[in-house]
């Protein structure tokens, strides 16, 4: 079913619990709303959250890899991690910093397997990195 859920020109919105709501209704609806509908058992609704996201999320990835396939690896990889580990959303940060982390996770898990090192750098970065420090 996951594979078929993150194949976005598979998923039927119909599909849905909630038949009075058409699926363009769903673009107004918070993140917080669709997890909670997708953790009740509409998961077809997680590609909202997968197109509301995928520009910045890939861009992130592709920042952190350095390659378009992978980025597209790094960040399918990231979305079936994200959609397993969907109840685990508090809501103590936006959606998009709790997937953008996790994407990011997966992209330097990637590149430590691969035996590639990546510099981390830019403003506000937590847990003590800096311009120009190396991640191994």
């Amino acid at each position: 079913m996951l594979a078929r859920l993150l194949r976005l020109d598979t998923i039927n919105l119909s599909m849905c619990a909630d038949p009075v709501m058409a699926p363009e209704d769903f673009s107004s609806a918070s993140d917080e709303e669709l997890v909670a509908r997708v953790c009740a058992g509409e998961q077809p609704l997680f590609e909202i959250i997968m197109r509301r996201h995928n520009r910045r999320v890939y861009r992130t990835v592709r920042a952190v890899v350095g390659d378009d396939r992978e980025a597209e690896d790094v960040l399918q990889a990231a979305y079936v991690r994200a959609y397993q580990n969907l109840g685990q959303f508090e809501g103590h940060t936006r959606f998009t910093i709790w997937l953008i982390r996790i994407a990011v996770h997966e992209a330097l898990a990637r590149r430590r397997r691969d035996g590639r090192s990546v510099a981390i750098s830019g403003p506000g970065l937590a847990g003590g990195f800096g311009p120009g420090r190396r991640v191994e």
